[in-house]
């Protein structure tokens, strides 16, 4: 399979989301009766990612009723090409088409350019028939679409060793010895009784972040629809959970997606200890790769934080097709009204923020 996605020729863009194009592609709607093979395309195609799954999208129609729009390309009856897409309602820049809430990435997966671009052309032909402002495209490798890049964002990815005993010696000199002193302080637990325990991490660590925290209900419908490939692992520091993290696997690779952590593990260096263990329990599970997501260019502390580890970055490749907007969105904490709103967010209680932010995260997906 080809990760690229040439346009076809002139004159060969679908007027809707069904068309049949003279490359011999035709694009329609998913149907549930494509659902097997469009999790197995996913599966295969060496782009494929565990949001392009549909049990990404099925978690996020039930924890936010976003409304799914995926497409698929088929080329003699056979399943050539898909992306996830979503209808999104959003308070701040309108309706918009995105691919895919709540996720690292998305975007177009396709066996060849020509697939690619007749799903580009049926998924620009959707958001002009939702009368949407724009349709997001989160390509974690370059697509070769002629779109515009939003270019903000950078991914951190390495192999890990084959060894459980050389992975805190893969960190570099300072992240090992500051490993070592928090080992000495911390213990570390796993298992699916700890999603609530991260949870809490989680949200009161967005707080003050200044920034909305995602609904505990997608927490729960992640790890029912990705179950047995969800892993939550918590730090304590004489009994008490001071750092804590959900990740999820995807054919041999663990994607630690959300976190949160304490003053007082912090204090510890609870996020190294985090860190390695999941490691170590991807390699004790025979996983060969580690993604440390998406972070910010201008985020300074995560990013200095991930190259602390030894992760070196790559930039993403999110692409914006305008329709009705009359500029790509800021929908980011670099927007100087979210900024402001950030500050206020920081000072607010717990009892409060929780909830906000499960309602403000479905118009900033």
């Amino acid at each position: 399979m080809s990760g690229g996605a040439l346009m076809c020729s002139a004159g060969q863009r679908a007027s809707g989301p069904i068309a049949m194009s003279t490359c011999g592609i035709e694009t329609r709607p998913c149907e549930p009766s494509d659902h097997q093979a469009w999790d197995a395309f996913v599966q295969e195609h060496p782009c494929g990612t565990v949001f392009h799954q549909l049990a990404w999208s099925r978690a996020v129609a039930d924890a936010y009723g976003h409304t799914p729009a995926h497409l698929t390309a088929w080329e003699g009856g056979r399943l050539v090409g898909l992306v996830p897409l979503f209808q999104v309602e959003s308070l701040f820049v309108g309706r918009v088409m995105i691919s895919v809430p709540y996720a690292t990435y998305g975007g177009i997966l396709a066996e060849s350019d020509q697939a690619a671009a007749r799903l580009l052309s049926a998924a620009e032909a959707t958001t002009r028939d939702h009368d949407a402002a724009y349709l997001e495209l989160r390509h974690r490798d370059a697509s070769g679409l002629d779109l515009h890049e939003l270019g903000r964002y950078d991914t951190f990815r390495k192999g890990l060793p084959d060894r459980v005993e050389d992975v805190l010696p893969s960190f570099p000199k300072k992240a090992r010895a500051a490993t070592r002193q928090g080992l000495a302080a911390l213990t570390t637990e796993t298992g699916d009784h700890l999603l609530e325990t991260v949870y809490d991490l989680y949200a009161r660590t967005m707080r003050r972040l200044g920034s909305p925290n995602y609904r505990w209900r997608l927490f729960c419908e992640l790890q029912r629809q990705l179950a047995p490939n969800v892993v939550c692992l918590v730090v304590r520091h004489e009994g008490a959970p001071v750092a804590g993290v959900v990740a999820f696997v995807f054919r041999g690779e663990i994607v630690p997606y959300f976190s949160g952590s304490t003053a007082q593990g912090r204090a510890h260096s609870a996020s190294n200890v985090m860190y390695l263990k999941l490691m170590e329990y991807a390699v004790e599970h025979g996983l060969t790769s580690f993604d440390f997501n998406r972070t910010r260019r201008d985020n300074t502390g995560p990013y200095a934080f991930k190259k602390h580890l030894g992760f070196e970055p790559s930039p993403l490749h999110y692409q914006v097709s305008l329709n009705t907007a009359a500029a790509p969105p800021e929908l980011n904490p670099s927007n100087r009204t979210f900024a402001l709103a950030g500050k206020v967010w920081r000072r607010m209680p717990l009892w409060l923020t929780r909830p906000m932010g499960g309602t403000i995260t479905k118009w900033v997906p």
